[in-house]
């Protein structure tokens, strides 16, 4: 079984993820159904890493310090054999969005932002195609969660073989090519961050960088909310992942506060992320299975049809509540927030 079946393969029942790793050293986490194998320690260590703390001598530190603890953990994700090329590259790409929501973070302040963010951009990008396909599987297992026991049958069974026809796993020399060269590229962006500076007061920076994501996020909701097309939805996604990224970033700040924002705007940015899939499986595989199969792609277009349905509605409305307040004075309460963490810790 290749890596590609693998991710389609599911856990307990017809979706079981094929891994050398033992089941007592991997955590299983489930996004729509798949289950992705993660190594607990390590990332453990990467998701506490991923925020400010009070040793940071500077802001400046603080900044290099989370960036290269992602990249880092990128290099060795690289070297783990343990990892299939499915969940690395999942894993890498992971790493670059959470580097480009830390230097939009501090962007006011950030002289490298424009370049460091197109390089992580661009790093990413070089890999999406290997990530795609997955993601297409994950949808049609999303579905059989919901829809399996009513519709029953080999149904979905047929319409993960139609799909796997349809899009053959890249050959193992090109993926290998690949990651070598996404290796040489962190390893080039790890050299960079050491000449990387933050200049201005932390508070002033931190909180105009809230600030100009918020407001962004407030924007694509009421575009979102007006055409409620895919391509709307999907910027307004991207917007939630950056203050998502961002909250998590500040939760030593004030924990109890920004712990709720966090989990809102995971719970938003994953449901955003299903109705992006449900879309780009609408034009890009359904038309093979309408082919293939007319009456296949008849029922198919009808539960993604009710899932779109169900989920837009949600979104807005977590949207709404999650950004209900003024981008600025959101900002600069942000800002008076860090002020107050660091002085308490002072007395």
């Amino acid at each position: 079984m290749t890596d590609h079946e693998g991710l389609a393969a599911g856990l307990e029942r017809d979706f079981r993820l094929v891994s050398p790793i033992p089941l007592t050293s991997v955590s299983l986490w489930r996004r729509g159904g798949v289950a992705v194998h993660r190594c607990p320690h390590r990332l453990w260590e990467t998701a506490l890493s991923y925020s400010f703390r009070l040793s940071d001598h500077s802001l400046t530190d603080g900044v290099r310090r989370i960036a290269r603890s992602q990249i880092e953990t990128a290099i060795a994700e690289i070297d783990d054999e343990t990892l299939g090329p499915v969940t690395t590259v999942h894993q890498l790409r992971k790493r670059c969005k959470k580097v480009r929501g830390l230097v939009r973070l501090v962007r006011p302040g950030f002289k490298a932002y424009a370049d460091e963010n197109a390089a992580f951009r661009d790093l990413s990008r070089s890999l999406a195609d290997l990530r795609d396909a997955g993601a297409l599987l994950e949808t049609v297992a999303a579905l059989e969660a919901r829809f399996g026991e009513v519709i029953g049958g080999t149904f979905f069974a047929d319409v993960r073989e139609t799909l796997a026809a349809a899009s053959p796993p890249a050959g193992d020399e090109d993926v290998t090519d690949r990651l070598a060269g996404a290796r040489a590229a962190f390893e080039d962006a790890l050299t960079r961050t050491d000449d990387w500076k933050v200049k201005g007061k932390a508070p002033d920076v931190l909180g105009r960088g809230v600030a100009q994501t918020y407001k962004r996020a407030v924007k694509t909701l009421a575009d979102a909310e007006d055409d409620g097309t895919p391509v709307e939805f999907h910027e307004f996604r991207k917007r939630v992942k950056y203050h998502w990224y961002h909250m998590r970033l500040m939760k030593h700040v004030w924990p109890k506060m920004i712990h709720a924002r966090i989990v809102e705007a995971r719970h938003l940015a994953t449901s955003l992320g299903d109705l992006h899939d449900l879309a780009v499986f609408r034009l890009t595989v359904l038309p093979l299975i309408e082919h293939a199969d007319a009456k296949v792609g008849e029922v198919l277009g009808g539960l993604i049809e009710a899932e779109e349905k169900r989920l837009a509605p949600d979104c807005l409305h977590h949207g709404h509540r999650l950004f209900a307040e003024k981008p600025r004075p959101f900002g600069e309460s942000i800002g008076a927030y860090w002020t107050t963490w660091q002085e308490t810790a002072q007395i």
